[in-house]
């Protein structure tokens, strides 16, 4: 079903659904001996190689065309049998009605309420283009709450100095819905308080926030969302002096890596083991992504996956 305010779906099992007949692919996609039904199979089969090879908890997808598309990820990888606690039993997907890709969440652990929010901006000289909401949805894990706000910002489509305007209106969205969960700038180990993530791909390095480091008064913090109100948050992809925790980032682009794939975190949890993933049959010989040619088949994604480990 489609997800609205406060909603959650189970997922059930399906054959593989609508996909060719939604008619919302790029044009690369649409009346083209380029795709099929195998192809798709094929890639299928692959993103879900990813998946048990990383074995994480939770997943976050960011280009997905529609929700049967989340529910043949979830039947391949539970075997069309939902008799194993093990599997990934819970997900929701959000798109605009205008966007051909959505963002979408799979989880091993219970979701709770699902919101989607939009952007409208008319203040610009330019008229807005087509960009994703921002996916708010609770993961309920060991009696604890964490409010995840999936992203995905944006692209450099056109200029990257024109399309940023774009970005930072999405930060400022991002950064209010943050401030309404809470007083999520307070770090206490005895807080009660909620977790909170940001996680997606935000078509901005890492190094292209405002960021700081060395400070005393802002534990845990070294990157600024701007908004409303500025909010503090913590993002992994750096040590404490400023420096990459990881020469390798998520996206290789002009001969060299990007980070646009980003974790940030606040509220009352901490990011540990953070990694970009490059250790399976994604990577190529050179160490960066095996992006996926549609012309051959071959391939998985032009971005490496990044993964780490939530303690509450």
């Amino acid at each position: 079903p489609p997800i609205t305010n406060d909603n959650t779906m189970s997922l059930r099992s399906d054959e593989f659904g609508d996909f060719f007949s939604t008619n919302s692919e790029y044009s690369e996609f649409v009346n083209s001996g380029r795709w099929s039904k195998d192809k798709y199979v094929v890639r299928l089969h692959r993103l879900c190689e990813v998946i048990t090879s990383l074995n994480a908890d939770v997943y976050v997808f960011e280009e997905i065309e529609n929700e049967s598309v989340l529910y043949d990820i979830s039947n391949q990888l539970a075997g069309h049998s939902w008799d194993s606690s093990k599997n990934w039993n819970y997900g929701c997907f959000v798109k605009e009605s205008n966007s051909s890709i959505g963002c979408a969440v799979l989880s091993k652990y219970e979701l709770g309420s699902v919101k989607s929010h939009g952007m409208d901006i008319r203040t610009q000289k330019d008229s807005q283009p087509s960009v994703r909401s921002i996916l708010e949805v609770t993961v309920l894990a060991g009696g604890k709450e964490l409010v995840m706000f999936v992203n995905h910002w944006k692209s450099k489509l056109g200029g990257e100095e024109e399309s940023e305007i774009w970005r930072d209106w999405q930060e400022f969205i991002l950064s209010n819905c943050v401030y309404d969960v809470g007083d999520v700038n307070v770090v206490n180990e005895d807080s009660s308080l909620r977790g909170l993530i940001c996680v997606g791909d935000f078509n901005r390095s890492a190094e292209d926030f405002v960021t700081f480091f060395e400070s005393k008064t802002c534990v845990n913090k070294n990157t600024i969302l701007r908004g409303f109100n500025e909010v503090l948050v913590w993002n992994p992809w750096f040590c404490g002096d400023g420096s990459f925790v990881s020469e390798t980032g998520s996206y290789f682009y002009n001969d060299s890596w990007e980070r646009i794939d980003n974790f940030l975190s606040s509220g009352n949890c901490k990011l540990t083991a953070f990694s970009p993933k490059t250790n399976g049959n994604w990577v190529n010989g050179k160490g960066t992504p095996n992006g996926y040619k549609i012309f051959t088949g071959e391939g998985y994604s032009d971005h490496l996956p990044i993964m780490c480990t939530i303690v509450m």
